[in-house]
């Protein structure tokens, strides 16, 4: 069900709390007694936990939150559980103010702090929201002795916040920690942690200003989240000031989301500064619907979970912003939405019609989380997508550097090579100017709604057809110097399960050193287009032109009016070093 249909269904609260004890209800069988926990499905993104092996794990943040909507339920039976899982949380907390990881807690119970690698700091802010909003709701029903366990507890995660003190940028965590801070202020009259909380919205609100965007640029998740922390803050805080910041900063993420939203797809345009799923999930189309008063209840059974975080957040998109969500209309946008004291920027660019929509970042890593290059394509009612990625031994490397330009539906592209940048995340596993590997390959990974798709494929130039859109992407240099067997340069078609690839093999063999250090030259040039398919003609080729000398690589291009052009050192170099360079 799309967003543009017009059945109104935004529920009463009588309405959502019967879905939230239906909710509860349904996770009923997943709740262990022995451990006063709830199991979930276990999940990674190669990151922080270190587990293998397991299906199933007892999460400390789905918990926390089940208690939550147990006692938001107002039903009495479910008090005595509510409590036992409160005091079963407090005590996963690290409380020892001379380790590390003062204040926070693991993902699971089954992987206490110091087998994580690493500890994620972000959970001070995760469960102390939790905690303090327990206190705010339900504080009055609380055992005197685990009302008082819990104000230490939310202390140690506001010490934690304090400690660490991430900055703006950090959208979601700046957000959610200034909510933890001023929240647990109000709540127990602790003038310190209100003043830190409101600087630290101030230095949020200021920071956010200066390019009116969020540096999590168009995250379709933490876009969510944002809007879901900035509610919780208009709703529960008693601060003026808080409140005014909270209003101006919900407008400026529902402009956002709703400014990408593509409604023939009903995707989120990109490019995606941070994205887990290239498709918009079923909780996601969920929150969208019930923030505009859209039906979406019948949903509710796929996600019980993500109600719990939902329920009595005040999330709603204001009036006049909706439309943005339904009608169709050709739009192109460009923001800057970072730029750091170096002058060195981030440029979004989406260029959007009824039928498809291209997004590309001016310059990022390959970060599996990043979406620099992202098309969305209606087939037939159902979506379709592209997105670039480079992958080392089939898992994405964030070592390269992405630079592309783009003027409407066409994008000119080049890849260079960091010897300092990260391997599967961008900070957590830097490599030292090399990797071991069986496989390196750049692709265009092609998924969704695939059906009756077209495919003209030759070495350098292919050409898709997917629904009304017609995709073609073509090669124009690439130059990888080093000690590895020389590849021929071609698009080779690889067919994984419901996805389809385009992918430029850079080495595919025997695990061996890549010596990016030891490399002269290393750099990739290509082009990708999106254009509806009866109005396309034959892929302009001779207007494209690159060349690659002994220390440059250079490309123009003039798909439709606008000149395209690159110029990017081929040597590998730092990661700080490439980012600026265009």
């Amino acid at each position: 069900m799309s967003l543009s249909e017009t059945t109104e269904g935004y529920p009463s609260a009588k309405e959502e709390l019967e879905l939230l004890k239906r909710s509860v209800s349904m996770l009923e069988s997943e709740f262990n007694p022995e451990l006063n926990l709830l199991r979930v499905k276990y999940h990674t993104n190669g990151y922080h936990t270190m587990l293998t092996g397991v299906e199933y794990v007892h999460s400390t943040r789905a918990s926390v939150e089940y208690a939550l909507a147990l006692l938001d339920t107002g039903l009495p039976e479910y008090e005595a559980k509510a409590f036992k899982i409160i005091e079963q949380i407090i005590s996963l907390q690290d409380c020892d103010p001379s380790r590390d990881t003062y204040g926070i807690w693991s993902y699971y119970y089954e992987e206490p702090l110091d087998k994580m690698a690493p500890p994620d700091w972000n959970w001070a802010d995760f469960i102390g929201k939790v905690l303090v909003m327990i206190a705010i709701r339900h504080g009055e029903r609380l055992p005197e002795m685990l009302a008082g366990r819990l104000q230490e507890a939310v202390f140690h995660a506001c010490e934690s916040i304090i400690r660490r003190n991430m900055g703006p940028h950090y959208t979601n965590i700046a957000i959610m920690g200034s909510f933890v801070a001023i929240a647990a202020g109000e709540q127990f009259g602790h003038r310190g942690y209100l003043e830190y909380g409101l600087g630290k919205f101030e230095a949020f609100h200021a920071y956010t200003r200066r390019l009116n965007t969020f540096q999590e640029y168009n995250s379709p998740t933490y876009t969510v989240v944002a809007i879901i922390e900035l509610s919780k803050i208009r709703s529960y805080c008693r601060s003026p000031r808080a409140i005014a910041i909270a209003d101006e900063m919900l407008r400026l993420a529902w402009t956002m989301a709703g400014e990408h939203y593509h409604p023939a797809t009903g995707q989120w345009s990109g490019p995606h500064s941070r994205c887990y799923h290239t498709l918009l999930t079923d909780a996601t189309h969920a929150f969208l619907r019930r923030c505009l008063g859209k039906e979406w209840t019948e949903l509710a059974a796929d996600y019980p979970v993500h109600l719990l975080e939902w329920h009595r957040s005040g999330a709603s998109c204001p009036d006049d912003l909706r439309s943005l969500f339904q009608e169709p209309a050709d739009r192109e946008l460009r923001e800057i939405y970072y730029r750091g004291e170096d002058g060195y920027e981030k440029t979004g660019t989406t260029w959007m019609t009824p039928s498809y929509s291209v997004g590309s970042a001016s310059k990022e890593v390959m970060w599996n989380q990043r979406r620099n290059l992202l098309i969305y394509m209606d087939n037939g009612g159902k979506p379709a997508y592209a997105s670039l990625r480079m992958l080392h031994d089939g898992y994405d490397f964030s070592a390269p550097v992405l630079t592309a330009v783009q003027d409407k539906g066409h994008v000119l592209c080049g890849m260079q090579f960091s010897v300092n940048g990260g391997d599967t995340h961008i900070g957590l596993d830097r490599i030292n100017g090399s990797i071991q590997a069986e496989d390196l390959r750049l692709r265009l990974e092609f998924g969704g709604a695939l059906e009756g798709m077209e495919l003209n494929a030759a070495q350098e130039h292919v050409v898709l057809t997917i629904g009304g859109t017609r995709v073609s992407l073509s090669l124009l240099s690439l130059v990888f110097d080093g000690d590895v067997p020389e590849v021929e340069p071609k698009w080779t078609v690889t067919r994984e399960e419901d996805k389809l690839a385009l992918d430029l093999l850079l080495y595919s063999g025997s695990r061996r050193l890549i010596d990016f250090t030891g490399m002269r030259r290393a750099g990739i040039c290509f082009a990708v287009s999106a254009e509806a398919a009866e109005a396309a003609t034959a892929h302009d080729l001779a207007g494209m032109e690159a060349s690659a000398d002994e220390t440059d690589l250079r490309a123009d291009w003039s798909p439709a009016g606008r000149r395209l052009s690159l110029m990017l050192p081929l040597k590998p170099d730092r990661v700080e070093t490439l980012r600026g360079q265009q």
